[in-house]
């Protein structure tokens, strides 16, 4: 008996479909991962500063906030907090970042580490409501 009286199954236009809508979707999302130009930067932002740097050139910056220094380190085309004088720690065991899909977060110390591609509109990008 037929589950499903008059219903003929799939046809070889709707596997095509199928596969062509799949085929779109996996490429939207890798197009919006990746960055625009191929230059990508550091952006930290703590008490209200923005401090910016190539994520191409090896580097180190200590910045401050309500309970201490976070340690920031930027080597081989990634970005991490390598310490941090907040409780938990959270911020250092959140890893390495080198897409502009990754970020970092010190909530104790307001500190925020992220990935931008040059010319991405990043003047808003960050909430307030992220600290």
């Amino acid at each position: 008996m037929d589950p499903m009286p008059g219903h003929r199954g799939l046809r070889a236009l709707d596997y095509l479909s199928i596969l062509l809508f799949a085929a779109l979707v996996a490429a939207s999302v890798l197009w919006s991962a990746g960055s625009r130009n191929g230059e990508l930067r550091v952006e930290i932002e703590a008490s209200g500063i923005r401090h910016v740097m190539p994520l191409t050139r090896d580097d180190e910056l200590v910045v401050d906030g309500p309970v201490g220094s976070t340690y920031v380190l930027v080597r081989e085309n990634r970005a991490s907090v390598t310490d941090s004088d907040c409780r938990d720690k959270i911020c250092v065991s959140m890893g390495e970042i080198s897409r502009t899909t990754g970020w970092i977060a010190c909530l104790p110390n307001r500190v925020f580490v992220r990935i931008v591609a040059v010319g991405e509109e990043d003047e808003e990008a960050v909430d307030a409501g992220a600290f």
